[in-house]
Protein backbone atom coordinates (compact mmCIF):
# COMPACT_ATOMS: atom_id res chain seq x y z
CA UNK A 1 0.00 0.00 0.00
CA UNK A 2 1.55 3.44 -1.05
CA UNK A 3 -1.42 5.85 -0.92
CA UNK A 4 -4.17 6.62 1.43
CA UNK A 5 -6.85 5.45 -1.64
CA UNK A 6 -5.25 2.10 -1.97
CA UNK A 7 -5.13 1.74 2.19
CA UNK A 8 -9.30 2.87 1.89
CA UNK A 9 -9.78 0.45 -1.12
CA UNK A 10 -8.66 -2.46 0.75
CA UNK A 11 -10.32 -1.62 4.02
CA UNK A 12 -13.65 -1.59 1.97
CA UNK A 13 -12.51 -4.63 0.27
CA UNK A 14 -12.11 -6.14 3.53
CA UNK A 15 -15.38 -5.12 5.11
CA UNK A 16 -16.85 -6.57 1.90
CA UNK A 17 -15.87 -10.07 2.31
CA UNK A 18 -16.38 -10.33 6.55
CA UNK A 19 -12.83 -10.07 7.15
CA UNK A 20 -13.22 -11.26 10.58
CA UNK A 21 -9.56 -9.90 11.83
CA UNK A 22 -7.23 -6.73 11.11
CA UNK A 23 -4.34 -5.62 12.14
CA UNK A 24 -3.56 -1.80 11.02
CA UNK A 25 0.14 -0.57 11.84
CA UNK A 26 -0.14 3.04 12.23
CA UNK A 27 1.22 6.26 13.55
CA UNK A 28 -2.16 7.82 13.95
CA UNK A 29 -4.82 5.24 15.76
CA UNK A 30 -7.73 8.09 15.91
CA UNK A 31 -7.08 8.99 12.55
CA UNK A 32 -7.12 5.00 11.74
CA UNK A 33 -10.48 4.90 13.16
CA UNK A 34 -12.03 7.97 11.48
CA UNK A 35 -10.79 6.65 7.97
CA UNK A 36 -12.39 3.08 8.86
CA UNK A 37 -15.87 4.64 10.05
CA UNK A 38 -15.59 6.68 6.86
CA UNK A 39 -15.73 3.74 4.48
CA UNK A 40 -18.71 2.30 6.28
CA UNK A 41 -20.69 3.01 2.82
CA UNK A 42 -23.59 5.91 4.46
CA UNK A 43 -24.42 2.51 7.27
CA UNK A 44 -21.96 4.53 9.47
CA UNK A 45 -24.76 5.27 11.88
CA UNK A 46 -26.33 1.25 11.81
CA UNK A 47 -23.66 -0.70 11.99
CA UNK A 48 -22.35 -1.03 15.87
CA UNK A 49 -18.73 0.76 16.22
CA UNK A 50 -16.90 0.20 19.69
CA UNK A 51 -13.71 0.66 20.78
CA UNK A 52 -11.38 -0.84 23.54
CA UNK A 53 -8.61 0.43 25.73
CA UNK A 54 -6.72 -0.43 29.04
CA UNK A 55 -7.56 2.32 30.79
CA UNK A 56 -11.80 3.04 29.79
CA UNK A 57 -12.86 -0.91 28.84
CA UNK A 58 -15.22 -1.12 26.12
CA UNK A 59 -17.45 1.77 25.09
CA UNK A 60 -19.53 2.66 22.01
CA UNK A 61 -18.27 5.13 19.23
CA UNK A 62 -21.61 5.52 17.61
CA UNK A 63 -25.02 5.42 19.09
CA UNK A 64 -25.83 2.13 17.68
CA UNK A 65 -22.63 1.13 19.09
CA UNK A 66 -23.26 2.56 22.74
CA UNK A 67 -26.32 0.46 22.82
CA UNK A 68 -24.17 -2.76 21.73
CA UNK A 69 -21.89 -1.88 24.64
CA UNK A 70 -24.97 -1.41 27.36
CA UNK A 71 -26.23 -4.90 26.12
CA UNK A 72 -23.06 -6.66 26.11
CA UNK A 73 -21.70 -5.20 29.70
CA UNK A 74 -25.23 -5.89 31.43
CA UNK A 75 -25.37 -2.84 33.09
CA UNK A 76 -21.67 -3.45 34.54
CA UNK A 77 -18.81 -0.58 34.44
CA UNK A 78 -16.81 -0.78 31.78
CA UNK A 79 -14.14 0.07 33.34
CA UNK A 80 -14.26 -2.43 35.81
CA UNK A 81 -15.70 -5.19 33.71
CA UNK A 82 -13.86 -4.68 30.43
CA UNK A 83 -10.57 -3.25 31.14
CA UNK A 84 -8.82 -6.71 30.85
CA UNK A 85 -8.34 -7.46 27.16
CA UNK A 86 -9.18 -10.84 27.87
CA UNK A 87 -12.36 -9.87 29.34
CA UNK A 88 -13.07 -7.44 26.59
CA UNK A 89 -12.25 -10.09 23.94
CA UNK A 90 -14.40 -12.65 25.77
CA UNK A 91 -17.44 -9.91 25.78
CA UNK A 92 -16.55 -9.59 22.16
CA UNK A 93 -18.15 -12.67 21.54
CA UNK A 94 -21.59 -11.38 22.17
CA UNK A 95 -21.54 -8.69 20.05
CA UNK A 96 -23.64 -8.90 17.19
CA UNK A 97 -24.39 -9.00 13.77
CA UNK A 98 -21.20 -6.74 11.29
CA UNK A 99 -20.28 -4.62 14.61
CA UNK A 100 -16.67 -3.21 14.37
CA UNK A 101 -14.48 -3.51 17.34
CA UNK A 102 -11.19 -0.93 17.78
CA UNK A 103 -8.66 -2.39 19.94
CA UNK A 104 -6.69 -0.04 21.26
CA UNK A 105 -2.47 -0.76 21.33
CA UNK A 106 -3.01 -4.32 20.53
CA UNK A 107 1.25 -4.95 20.36
CA UNK A 108 1.44 -4.48 23.65
CA UNK A 109 -0.47 -7.85 24.19
CA UNK A 110 -0.34 -9.82 21.18
CA UNK A 111 2.28 -11.83 22.89
CA UNK A 112 0.27 -12.56 25.92
CA UNK A 113 -1.36 -16.24 25.75
CA UNK A 114 -4.39 -15.62 26.63
CA UNK A 115 -5.00 -12.51 24.54
CA UNK A 116 -3.72 -14.16 21.45
CA UNK A 117 -5.87 -17.22 22.11
CA UNK A 118 -8.67 -14.67 22.50
CA UNK A 119 -8.02 -13.14 19.24
CA UNK A 120 -8.30 -16.20 17.59
CA UNK A 121 -11.26 -17.68 18.98
CA UNK A 122 -13.28 -14.78 17.21
CA UNK A 123 -12.00 -15.55 13.59
CA UNK A 124 -14.82 -17.98 12.72
CA UNK A 125 -17.63 -16.51 14.79
CA UNK A 126 -16.78 -12.47 13.16
CA UNK A 127 -16.39 -14.69 10.08
CA UNK A 128 -20.07 -16.03 9.97
CA UNK A 129 -21.72 -12.92 11.13
CA UNK A 130 -19.80 -9.87 9.52
CA UNK A 131 -18.19 -8.79 12.86
CA UNK A 132 -14.15 -6.88 12.47
CA UNK A 133 -12.01 -6.63 15.34
CA UNK A 134 -9.36 -3.98 14.30
CA UNK A 135 -6.14 -4.61 15.83
CA UNK A 136 -4.49 -1.03 16.06
CA UNK A 137 -0.99 -1.34 16.57
CA UNK A 138 2.24 0.38 16.31
CA UNK A 139 4.41 1.02 12.82
CA UNK A 140 6.44 -2.04 12.61
CA UNK A 141 4.65 -4.32 15.29
CA UNK A 142 5.04 -8.02 14.49
CA UNK A 143 2.35 -10.44 15.13
CA UNK A 144 3.14 -13.91 16.95
CA UNK A 145 3.25 -17.10 14.84
CA UNK A 146 -0.11 -17.99 16.28
CA UNK A 147 -1.30 -15.19 14.62
CA UNK A 148 0.43 -14.54 11.74
CA UNK A 149 -1.87 -16.61 8.97
CA UNK A 150 -5.19 -15.42 10.39
CA UNK A 151 -4.77 -11.70 10.88
CA UNK A 152 -4.78 -9.16 7.47
CA UNK A 153 -1.83 -6.72 8.48
CA UNK A 154 -2.39 -3.37 7.05
CA UNK A 155 0.31 -0.75 7.04
CA UNK A 156 -1.44 2.78 6.92
CA UNK A 157 0.16 5.05 4.46
CA UNK A 158 1.65 8.81 5.75
CA UNK A 159 0.04 11.95 4.64
CA UNK A 160 0.59 12.32 0.75
CA UNK A 161 1.87 16.12 -0.29
CA UNK A 162 -2.09 16.59 -1.25
CA UNK A 163 -3.05 15.61 1.92
CA UNK A 164 -0.33 17.87 3.82
CA UNK A 165 -1.37 20.82 1.62
CA UNK A 166 -4.59 20.48 2.98
CA UNK A 167 -3.57 20.22 6.69
CA UNK A 168 -1.67 23.46 5.81
CA UNK A 169 -4.54 25.63 4.94
CA UNK A 170 -6.83 24.38 7.15
CA UNK A 171 -4.49 25.19 9.66
CA UNK A 172 -3.94 28.44 8.51
CA UNK A 173 -7.48 29.31 8.61
CA UNK A 174 -7.71 27.95 12.46
CA UNK A 175 -5.22 30.40 12.99
CA UNK A 176 -7.66 33.19 11.11
CA UNK A 177 -5.11 33.84 9.28
CA UNK A 178 -5.18 34.78 4.89
CA UNK A 179 -4.83 31.70 2.89
CA UNK A 180 -0.88 31.20 1.89
CA UNK A 181 1.00 31.58 -0.63
CA UNK A 182 1.69 28.84 -2.82
CA UNK A 183 5.95 29.27 -1.83
CA UNK A 184 4.58 29.03 1.92
CA UNK A 185 2.58 26.04 1.69
CA UNK A 186 5.10 24.19 -0.53
CA UNK A 187 7.61 25.05 2.24
CA UNK A 188 5.57 23.82 4.66
CA UNK A 189 4.81 20.41 3.13
CA UNK A 190 8.51 20.26 2.36
CA UNK A 191 9.10 19.99 6.00
CA UNK A 192 6.09 18.33 7.05
CA UNK A 193 6.68 14.97 4.28
CA UNK A 194 7.04 12.09 7.02
CA UNK A 195 5.20 12.86 9.50
CA UNK A 196 1.94 11.38 10.56
CA UNK A 197 -1.29 13.94 10.03
CA UNK A 198 -1.69 14.69 14.21
CA UNK A 199 2.06 15.66 14.49
CA UNK A 200 1.89 17.72 10.98
CA UNK A 201 -0.83 19.66 12.53
CA UNK A 202 0.67 20.20 15.73
CA UNK A 203 4.06 20.99 14.75
CA UNK A 204 2.41 23.58 11.82
CA UNK A 205 0.17 25.25 14.70
CA UNK A 206 3.41 26.05 16.66
CA UNK A 207 5.40 27.35 14.14
CA UNK A 208 3.20 29.91 13.47
CA UNK A 209 4.90 33.00 14.87
CA UNK A 210 3.51 36.34 14.54
CA UNK A 211 0.78 35.26 12.38
CA UNK A 212 3.71 33.95 9.74
CA UNK A 213 4.76 30.31 9.15
CA UNK A 214 8.82 30.11 10.65
CA UNK A 215 9.80 27.05 8.50
CA UNK A 216 12.92 26.44 10.34
CA UNK A 217 10.99 26.36 13.63
CA UNK A 218 8.95 23.92 12.34
CA UNK A 219 11.88 21.82 10.65
CA UNK A 220 13.19 21.75 14.03
CA UNK A 221 9.57 20.43 15.47
CA UNK A 222 10.06 17.60 12.86
CA UNK A 223 13.59 16.77 14.08
CA UNK A 224 12.56 16.61 17.62
CA UNK A 225 9.72 14.29 16.19
CA UNK A 226 12.01 11.42 14.71
CA UNK A 227 14.27 11.34 17.29
CA UNK A 228 11.91 9.94 19.51
CA UNK A 229 12.22 6.64 16.99
CA UNK A 230 14.93 4.76 18.69
CA UNK A 231 17.81 4.85 16.40
CA UNK A 232 16.75 7.84 14.32
CA UNK A 233 18.56 11.18 14.13
CA UNK A 234 18.92 13.96 12.25
CA UNK A 235 22.56 15.25 11.21
CA UNK A 236 22.93 18.96 11.95
CA UNK A 237 26.28 19.12 10.76
CA UNK A 238 27.18 21.85 8.08
CA UNK A 239 28.62 19.56 5.61
CA UNK A 240 27.49 19.31 2.48
CA UNK A 241 27.28 16.48 -0.58
CA UNK A 242 30.04 17.99 -1.99
CA UNK A 243 31.97 17.23 1.41
CA UNK A 244 31.58 13.62 1.46
CA UNK A 245 34.98 12.18 0.40
CA UNK A 246 35.76 8.01 -0.51
CA UNK A 247 32.24 7.39 -2.21
CA UNK A 248 32.56 8.36 -5.51
CA UNK A 249 30.62 5.78 -6.98
CA UNK A 250 27.63 5.85 -4.06
CA UNK A 251 27.77 9.72 -4.96
CA UNK A 252 27.48 9.29 -8.52
CA UNK A 253 24.83 6.38 -8.66
CA UNK A 254 22.76 8.79 -5.97
CA UNK A 255 22.94 11.75 -8.45
CA UNK A 256 21.80 9.68 -11.40
CA UNK A 257 18.74 8.54 -9.27
CA UNK A 258 18.16 12.24 -8.41
CA UNK A 259 18.16 13.21 -12.24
Amino acid sequence: IRTMQEFVETLKAALRVSTPLVAVRTPDPAGTVETVRGVLNGKGDDIPVLHWDVMRGLAGLNEAGKTEARRVLDGGDPAMASVRPSDALTLAEKLGQDAILFFANGQRFFNDAVVAQGIWNLRDPFKATGRMLVLLAAPGATLPQELGQDVLVLDEPLPSATHLEGIVRDTFHAANLAEPDPPVIARAVDALIGLAAFPAEQALAISLVKRQLDTEDLWERKRQIIEQTPGLAVWRGGETFEDIGGVENVKSFLRAVLR
